[in-house]
């Protein structure tokens, strides 16, 4: 008997009654609004710190970076959409794979998830205390925050107290989150306005861009993986997804406002930057560098670009309102990280994928307090060395590798579980099989897995080797829990589950159920059919056995496209220049694709 099941002693002799008890579950309360106002708070605030960290990479193409990354963030939010409205379950891109792959691969992922939290709590609380550092200039106390060594340990201090409060429990308002988040949003729509206006200067913009020199076209592709932490916080919406009211319509419409908020600024704001703080050459180091990315204004990059705004007063209180809110929305971002690594290692631990105790509530507050302490102090101990390239390499890293194995999971959810429900499909799909390729999961893992590799090689503060530590220590703790637990190690990947169910079926693969609406007490319900009915039909018969030919192409062409790569990067054309860097990750992911495809078109 399960343990959610309890057996009671009936009324005659030998009679049991089995009542079986369902997993406790959180009510469906969020709207868009407030979904979007939790996932902005995250994504938004980004902005404050990735801005000087992407520029000290990219200089003059500190625009283009961020542009080239926000594409890349609006395929894989898009892909989120489908893989969470169909899914509304807490996990993001491990509970894709576990569902798409099998649970080893959706442990690695939660793994290299946990890491990416982590990073979020150290850079987020580490650039908070910057911009209090801000205030100094009011509050004589707060100038002491200038200081390195004060500055590391009040941020040490704010993750200790946030620590504190996690495990004792106290909620966040989703009222004061979405106020503060479309202040947020306000504001920086205001500072880009303002910018435009007062400060943008396209002949500065343009003198700034040296192809090839300033930035290096190795630093150029490897400060768009390190942008991507401008989008930290697009797992959020998956996380909440348990709580949102009709997340088939929800979460898709509030990751179309996140995507649009976030390109917006993140387009023009680094615009207004480079034309503040040009591009000049170091006549110490005699190299190309610009002072967004200088000590001064690297851990509070848009103080910076406010202090340039005319008249004074105008900069004198725009510096005072950025200061204020920037701390009070990174703090509420720290605070997230914190929930996220709550919720994500309750999810492992209770999916038997990691120790137990990392589930154990606390006895009084009822909360994951061992997870929250344990990576709580990775992410103080990540803080220490008071780099924010590193934490925001580290991020990027571990963001990256989870979004390319999110978009190739949902891919393959879409032959390994045609008959899912989506209520939400990628645009751009091409017929193959039984199911459809999604185009932008496609282009999307293939341009993370570029940059994922050539950020990797490029080891920016010595991320690389925390990054790979993290993984092995992963895999140690993996191997040593299922070896204590008895279990396998390594299990079969999921295989394609048949089309059939209940009732009459529809040949459109679009078409996965009928959807009842319930009415009012004493009513009978509305039944809503699919728009797009077709005829009914039996269950789906086996697709036909893919041609050898067409096999031999696609594999071919795979092949191809990685040696391809590899030897454009090892050729002294190669403006990257002549080295293992982003080939490795195409070659991967071009591979993965075509075994996804291969293999899901033929499997019955």
């Amino acid at each position: 008997m399960s343990n959610s099941a309890e057996a009671r002693r009936g009324r005659r002799p030998g009679d049991t009654i089995v009542v079986v008890g369902r997993r406790a579950k959180l009510p469906r309360t969020l709207g868009p609004g407030a979904l979007f106002s939790a996932c902005y708070g995250n994504v938004g605030s980004s902005i404050y710190y990735s801005l000087g960290v992407t520029a000290g990479l990219a200089l003059g193409l500190t625009p283009l970076a961020l542009i080239l990354a926000g594409f890349i963030f609006v395929t894989t939010a898009l892909n989120y959409a489908e893989g969470t409205a169909a899914m509304p379950h807490a996990g993001g891109s491990s509970a894709f794979a576990r569902r798409a792959f099998n649970q080893p691969i959706g442990f690695l992922v939660g793994w290299i998830q946990l890491l990416n939290y982590t990073a979020t709590v150290s850079i987020s609380a580490y650039t908070a205390t910057a911009y209090l550092g801000v205030l100094g200039s009011y509050v004589p106390a707060l100038h002491l925050l200038q200081v390195p060594a004060w500055h590391l340990a009040a941020a040490v201090v704010l993750v200790v107290a946030l620590m504190a409060i996690n495990v004792v429990g106290i909620q966040e308002s989703s009222l004061i989150n979405l106020v503060l988040a479309l202040l947020d949003l306000a504001t920086q729509v205001v500072l880009v306005i303002l910018g435009l206006t007062l400060l943008l200067n396209v002949r500065t913009v343009i003198s700034n861009v040296h192809f090839g020199v300033a930035p290096t076209w190795g630093n150029f592709l490897a400060s768009i993986s390190l942008a991507m932490v401008t989008f930290t916080g697009i797992e959020t919406i998956s996380n909440m997804s348990e709580e949102v009211k009709n997340p088939g319509k929800n979460v898709p419409r509030a990751t179309f406002f996140v995507i649009i908020a976030v390109l917006i600024v993140s387009s023009f704001l680094p615009t207004v930057g480079m034309s503040v703080f040009p591009i000049h050459l170091d006549p110490h180091s005699h190299q190309f560098v610009t002072d967004l990315a200088s000590a001064q204004w690297k851990n509070d990059p848009v103080s910076g670009i406010v202090s340039f705004f005319r008249p004074d007063w105008l900069a004198h209180i725009a510096g005072l309102w950025v200061a204020i809110l920037a701390f009070t929305i990174l703090v509420i971002a720290t605070n997230a990280g914190l929930i996220g690594i709550s919720r994500l290692s309750y999810s492992l631990a209770s999916n038997d994928l990691f120790p137990k105790p990392f589930a154990a509530l606390h006895p009084r507050f009822k909360t994951p307090y061992v997870a929250i302490l344990v990576f709580g102090v990775a992410a103080a101990l990540l803080i220490v060395p008071g780099r924010i390239d590193l934490m925001a390499a580290v991020y990027s890293l571990a963001a990256t590798f989870a979004f390319c194995v999110a978009h190739l999971a949902v891919m393959r959810l879409r032959y390994v579980e045609p008959g899912l429900y989506r209520p939400y499909r990628m645009p751009f799909n091409i017929r193959f099989g039984r199911s459809t390729i999604p185009l932008l999961s496609v282009v999307g893992a293939l341009a993370i897995g570029a940059v994922f590799t050539q950020l990797l090689g490029q080891n920016i503060a010595d991320s690389t080797p925390i990054y790979a530590a993290w993984l092995a220590l992963g895999i140690i703790v993996f191997l040593a829990y299922r070896r204590h637990r008895g279990l396998s190690i390594w299990e079969p990947l999921q295989t394609a589950r048949p089309v059939e169910r209940a009732g009459p079926l529809y040949a459109d693969a679009h078409v996965d159920s009928e959807r009842v609406r319930l009415g009012r007490r004493g009513h009978a319900g509305e039944v809503t059919s699919p728009s797009r009915r077709a005829a009914p039909v039996g269950p789906t018969p086996a697709p036909a056995a893919l041609p050898k030919h067409v096999a031999i192409l696609i594999a071919l062409a795979s092949l191809l496209t990685g040696a391809v790569a590899v030897a454009f990067d090892l050729s002294p054309f190669d403006p990257f220049g002549p080295g293992l860097g982003w080939s490795p990750g195409v070659m991967i992911v071009a591979i993965s694709v075509a075994i996804i495809v291969l293999h899901g078109r033929s499997e019955r």
